[in-house]
């Protein structure tokens, strides 16, 4: 009697045992459902990529498209289309590539608001090869977590439920209108790099600051304030326009009275065009971005570029014009 007692208890021990073996491993499988994902959320060679369609709330969703000419990345806008910032296309494509998926935070379409990324919320991309679609993405709302000092971004492919975050700032990347996307130089170099400086004004008007090797700058032979002209080649090397002009035609610009030649070692001589029109607007234009026409009172941009002589001279020294 005692002994079948005994392996009662033995057996139902056991049984308690792996009763709560099997809800363990259940429990530990869920779990494991939760937080075990692929973390690479799409995958495609950067080379491959011939274009992009972007929807988004910057541009009050109507889509536009930003396509690979040659290397050379165009904006395509209905039947405009503008030259695009190169380099900024070109790191949104490598984040994209990039994209790494750090945790799943939703796995039901009725928490897709609570993240920006339903079908008429946040930013969409589409990745094109020059055969398919090879990436198809909805971009949320980014949050940043203080413990971690981390930003992250949620995002969604598009034929999925599942909600991920992504480390980065990716809205703030995606989220443009078109303007933000465009080429915005209008000269960019190196100033070691440039040796003359030749500038036209109306009225005949005009001078030449050249770099000589033994005399330094000097403007019409010469000298000049050292300091003031250090200050403009670092101003000059890297001139950009923040506003556009799109209601001006490119040949009203291309014989503007306003010139500036930028000429140097290592580099393809550039030169930039000044209109003041009859309502007292400025105008930019440079050959280096023969697509677009800047609004040059914006950020006093015509102001930087075309200087008067008179600032550039030595306390003292008259500056002849030529």
């Amino acid at each position: 009697m005692y002994k079948r007692k005994r392996t009662s208890k033995v057996l139902y021990l056991l049984f308690v045992v792996l009763l709560t073996a099997v809800v363990i491993n259940k429990i530990s499988q869920s779990k494991k459902g939760e937080t075990n994902f692929k973390s690479e959320l799409m995958e495609f060679a950067v080379e491959d990529v011939v274009s992009l369609d972007l929807h988004t709330q910057a541009n009050s969703f109507k889509p536009f498209s930003i396509l690979n000419n040659d290397g050379d990345w165009t904006i395509q806008d209905g039947d405009k289309e503008y030259p695009a910032d190169s380099d900024m296309i070109s790191n949104m494509i490598f984040e994209l590539s990039a994209l790494q998926a750090v945790q799943k935070v939703a796995a039901k379409k009725d928490r897709w608001s609570e993240f920006d990324v339903t079908d008429t919320t946040g930013v969409r991309v589409i990745v094109n090869s020059d055969k398919k679609v090879i990436g198809d993405i909805h971009i949320g709302r980014f949050s940043y977590n203080q413990n971690t000092r981390k930003p992250k971004t949620y995002v969604r492919l598009t034929k999925e439920k599942d909600v991920f975050a992504v480390e980065g700032y990716l809205s703030m990347t995606f989220n443009r209108d078109i303007n933000g996307l465009r080429d915005k130089s209008v000269f960019r170099g190196n100033r070691n790099d440039i040796s003359r400086i030749s500038v036209s004004y109306p009225a005949d008007s005009s001078f030449t600051l050249l770099n000589d090797e033994a005399s330094g700058w000097t403007i019409n032979g010469e000298p000049v304030d050292s300091t003031y002209m250090s200050n403009y080649l670092e101003s000059i090397s890297y001139t950009v326009g923040t506003e556009f002009r799109d209601d001006v035609e490119i040949p009203v610009m291309t014989s503007a009275p306003y010139s500036l030649i930028i000429e140097g070692i290592n580099m393809t001589s550039v030169e930039i065009r000044g209109l003041i029109d009859t309502d007292g607007s400025k105008l930019i234009y440079s050959n280096a971005n023969g697509a677009t026409v800047f609004n040059g009172d914006t950020g006093d941009l015509f102001n930087k570029i075309f200087i008067g002589p008179g600032m550039l001279k030595p306390k003292g020294i008259l500056i002849r014009s030529e």
